[in-house]
């Protein structure tokens, strides 16, 4: 039976793009797309910085509808919708204040693909997120779907004003010209390690180490500190108690006349008040004065 392959990448065009998705297409066009797609034949369809979502949809829903195997290709970014707060893919026309209406919801892509047969469908994606939705991701599970088997990685934003480079997806496609199709993990494995490898040899690894994933976790490792404990006492060292009634003393009229008086400044008579020339400089502009009388 024939398989489907769709290959999608998007990313914004302008300063919020973090990925250049789309420099990966020409290595995955170059791939046969029975070495795509693991069977004998296949049919590709190939969207490249799309700029609609509802185009997008219609590409995936008529894919998600073809019989036999399904394989998806997923390069791009995420961001949140300011609405929802939930995951996007973003597409050309993004911008941070258009998400919601602008990019691809990623709860469509898992409902579109809800009804194919457990076992009939593979997602491999390459995925970069903004700051906002790295730590939406630490809180919240990146459902694609239960019967899909998803391989990739999410990698957190790159350095400010550097655009990163797709590794995982183009190890992939690098792995797949070679005309032979491991087995989905094994072809992961061996991206992950080119992936490593190249960024090693560029130097280009500095930074949060992204969230590999085989398949995709749920959430990425947190990363948060625990609060540390409070210091020990020694033994036998009484705790001190404070007593129900004790309360602390508010800062009246009174308190402020104290301070008035440890002012250095010089002094009017036996009445050891700050002379309204001297005003004392602890007390601060906002205080109030009298003369003394």
């Amino acid at each position: 039976m024939p398989g489907t392959v769709l290959l999608l990448a998007a990313s914004p065009v302008g300063k919020g793009r973090l990925v250049d998705a789309a420099s990966v297409l020409p290595v995955l066009a170059a791939v046969p797309p029975a070495v795509l797609s693991g069977t004998d034949t296949a049919n590709v369809v190939e969207l490249a910085d799309p700029l609609e979502p509802q185009a997008v949809l219609t590409r995936l829903r008529a894919a998600a509808a073809a019989p036999g195997p399904l394989t998806v290709y997923v390069t791009g970014q995420l961001q949140l919708d300011r609405r929802q707060r939930l995951p996007h893919l973003a597409l050309a026309r993004t911008t941070p204040a258009t998400v919601r209406y602008t990019a691809l919801p990623w709860h469509w892509i898992r409902e579109e693909l809800r009804l194919r047969p457990a076992g009939a469908t593979t997602l491999l994606l390459d995925l970069h997120a903004d700051h906002e939705t790295w730590e939406w991701l630490r809180a919240h599970p990146f459902d694609s779907g239960r019967n899909n088997a998803v391989y990739g990685r999410i990698a957190p934003p790159p350095s400010r004003r550097a655009v990163a480079a797709p590794a995982y997806m183009r190890s992939v496609a690098t792995i797949l010209r070679s005309g032979h199709r491991p087995p989905p993990d094994e072809l992961h494995l061996q991206a992950l390690t080119r992936a490593a490898a190249e960024a090693r040899a560029a130097g280009t690894a500095a930074g949060p180490a992204p969230t590999w994933c085989s398949p995709c976790p749920d959430r990425p490792p947190a990363t948060r500190t625990p609060p540390s404990p409070p210091p020990s006492r020694p033994a036998g060292t009484p705790t001190p108690t404070r007593s129900p009634h004790a309360t602390s003393r508010p800062r009246d009229g009174r308190s402020a006349r104290r301070r008035r008086r440890r002012c250095t400044g010089r002094r009017s008579g036996p009445t050891s008040r700050c002379s309204p020339a001297t005003r004392c400089a602890a007390a601060g502009p906002g205080s109030r004065w009298r003369t003394p009388g």
